[in-house]
């Protein structure tokens, strides 16, 4: 579902008296489209801290920058390594396209720039690459992007609280059911339709992976989730993302950021 990626999980408020008349009446879709269709901040500009716990209790620390514009038909996204040395300048860069009224959507375009060995990869959208661990941590390089509405089926389980706060439960079914995880539930707020969990099952219906969204703030009227955190429960590892120095429409963002180039010659800071 939409804002998985780990640059803004941003949602105007919603009004929980639309909540509150409409709880019985929405689908699990129209939830999920009520989220994707609220507005969000036209750039953004972020910090934020990556650590990764394995399985045998070590724990590594990553500091990178993220950074994304909204072009109207593509938002164009990029995040940064900045530290240890060994990833530093390590980069990712997203055109993630909207979705069209006829529930078309173009495939997202996603690259790779390992300065190591100065190459930039190509990451496809979907399949075994996307479904791969980004960068060795818990989250995927499918989780970074956008997900079509139309490529789920949506059934709404109920109520439930997460996180503390009240949610509607909706389970999402891959319609081609070929993904390493087809079947997601998702926990939308009632009040704010936000995420505050969402459980990942694999195609033998086991739980694999559990994202817990916490610590939202609003920052000039736009929510944001300021840890996320992706555990997985079959191998035991975790994954936390914390946000810090987070600035929405703070002023353009030059359009050569969003540029392979740009990651290859070191200028995005």
């Amino acid at each position: 579902m939409k804002k998985l990626r780990l640059l803004t999980v941003s949602i105007l408020v919603a009004l929980s008296a639309l909540a509150g008349l409409y709880a019985q009446e929405l689908t699990g879709e129209e939830i999920i489209r009520l989220a994707h269709e609220i507005p969000e901040p036209d750039s953004s500009s972020v910090k934020a801290k990556l650590l990764i716990h394995s399985k045998k209790g070590t724990e590594k620390t990553r500091e990178v920058i993220m950074k994304s514009k909204n072009y109207g038909d593509v938002t164009k996204e990029v995040i940064v390594f900045t530290s240890p040395k060994d990833v530093s300048g390590v980069g990712y860069l997203m055109f993630n396209y909207e979705e069209q009224e006829d529930g078309s959507k173009k495939d997202s375009e996603n690259w790779l720039y390992m300065p190591a060995l100065k190459k930039v990869k190509r990451i496809a959208s979907s399949g075994t690459e996307a479904e791969g661990n980004f960068m060795g941590t818990d989250f995927t390089y499918e989780d970074m992007g956008d997900r079509s509405i139309s490529k789920d089926t949506y059934t709404l389980l109920g109520e439930e609280y997460a996180g503390g706060v009240k949610c509607w439960k909706i389970k999402c079914v891959s319609i081609e059911h070929t993904e390493s995880d087809p079947e997601r539930v998702v926990y939308i707020g009632q009040d704010d339709y936000l995420l505050y969990r969402c459980e990942f099952y694999d195609r033998h219906g086991a739980l694999h992976r559990v994202l817990e969204c916490s610590e939202i703030e609003y920052i000039d009227s736009y929510p944001c989730t300021k840890v996320m955190k992706m555990q997985n429960v079959q191998s035991g590892s975790w994954s936390m993302i914390t946000m810090s120095d987070v600035q929405y429409n703070t002023g353009a963002i030059d359009d050569s950021v969003f540029t392979v180039s740009a990651l290859e010659q070191g200028r995005i800071r």
